[in-house]
């Protein structure tokens, strides 16, 4: 349910790409596929108790007859993303359950794909995890690919820049974000991949020093990329990018004057720029003269 499929009258009026509405919640148009593939897999799996526990959940509905019909058709006007809700923690559970069970995880793997389809194909605004162990608000294709490449840029580096990358992608767009810690995971995995490469004598490296480091040392530096001269480009850009994501995390300590909340658009920004420097760092876009 995957397919780029262009309804006839867009066609008519020579559109080539479909235009998707992405709605919040769970459109009523796919509200039964839904319905089905949570019971399904609630069912399949043995996840209707640990769902109901995570959620919190009336104990009426454990002690129905069939407890994961209940939960699949669970539903409140009052709350559209309690549906949503349900789903993520399904994926939770299922992602918890099956930790070292490479087949299983497959097995998951495969529902998770079919759910995505679902999702992809009705417009939802929510798209499946990377990992498969919940949902998350979708973005654009492109920013998610060139995402993608710097968490495998960053993990031919260092395993912990992609994992903190992973994180901060998960904090940002999750379906509960978490700015101020998206933003943290941001810097840190621009640290994994920054800090044994510019300070790897350094006893207590920061993405700071790194920053004082590239401004003080850049004629020792150089960009693969070549400016308008024909000659490698200077790094001013890559300290610009440093400083901006350095000087922007104003909740990194209290009782300053410009201490501040990290706001949802700040920590996006900062996860995106994060995944760039990843990259460039991680594929020796930045280099020594």
């Amino acid at each position: 349910m995957t397919s780029k499929w262009i309804r006839l009258r867009d066609r008519l009026a020579g559109k080539t790409e479909p235009e998707p509405l992405w709605t919040d919640g769970i459109p009523d148009h796919i509200n039964v596929p839904i319905r089905d593939w949570l019971y399904d897999v609630l069912r399949r799996f043995g996840m209707a108790t640990p769902v109901a526990v995570r959620l919190k959940l009336p104990s009426k509905i454990l002690q129905s007859r069939d407890p994961a019909a209940e939960i699949s058709v669970l539903d409140d006007r009052m709350d559209p993303m309690l549906r949503v809700e349900v789903i993520d923690a399904t994926l939770g559970c299922l992602h918890q359950a099956t930790q070292g069970d490479w087949k299983a995880r497959q097995t998951v793997a495969s529902h998770a794909q079919e759910l995505e389809g679902i999702l992809r194909e009705g417009d939802s605004a929510f798209t499946v995890s990377e990992d498969s162990s919940g949902l998350e608000h979708r973005i654009d294709e492109a920013l998610h690919a060139t995402y993608g490449k710097a968490v495998e840029a960053g993990a031919s580096k260092a395993q912990s820049a992609a994992d903190h990358l992973r994180a901060a992608f998960n904090e940002a767009h999750g379906l509960k974000p978490d700015p101020s810690a998206a933003y943290s995971r941001a810097i840190k995995a621009v640290e994994a991949v920054a800090n044994p490469l510019f300070l790897p004598n350094e006893m207590e490296p920061t993405l700071g020093k790194v920053r004082s480091h590239l401004d003080q040392g850049r004629n020792k530096y150089e960009m693969v990329i070549a400016d308008r001269t024909g000659a490698p480009a200077n790094i001013d850009a890559v300290v610009a990018m440093i400083s901006l994501l350095w000087h922007g995390q104003r909740d990194r300590h209290e009782g300053g004057p410009t201490t501040a909340p990290v706001t949802q658009e700040a920590a996006e920004t900062a996860v995106h720029t994060a995944a760039v420097l990843v990259h460039w760092i991680s594929t020796g876009s930045i280099r020594k003269k």
